[in-house]
């Protein structure tokens, strides 16, 4: 049986979209936007760049903060960025090319689903 006390540490009630923008007043070196096919057993299609480029262009009005765009081997998309607030739009889709998407969140390798309201950026 877990921990209690852990468990309180490894859960928060807050969305991930208002989780980025409270954390946004800090640096990081990257944050990385994951979007995968609302249905779970299909994989994003390799769509031509140039639309996809098209379409962040239209629906990301801080798109030229997008540092790397790149299709992982699991079939998502996958985008770093370092500002907050373009993190929070591109988790904000709901569909990407007329293709209904899912759309998660790596934050310096930490899962949206395990931060907490405030993370400490120096240890005592």
């Amino acid at each position: 049986m877990a921990d209690k006390s852990n468990s309180a540490y490894m859960r928060c009630g807050k969305s991930v979209n208002e989780l980025v923008t409270r954390l946004g007043t800090l640096q990081y070196e990257e944050i990385n936007i994951i979007i995968s096919n609302a249905d779970k057993s299909k994989k994003m299609p390799q769509i031509n760049h140039f639309l996809v480029q098209d379409f962040i262009k239209k629906s990301i009005n801080r798109h030229q903060q997008i540092d790397n765009m790149r299709y992982t081997r699991q079939g998502k998309i996958q985008f770093t960025t370092k500002d907050p607030i373009c993190a929070v739009q591109l988790l904000s889709l709901t569909k990407f090319v007329d293709i209904d998407v899912s759309t998660d969140l790596i934050w310096e390798n930490i899962s949206a689903r395990f931060l907490v309201v405030d993370i400490p950026t120096t240890t005592p």
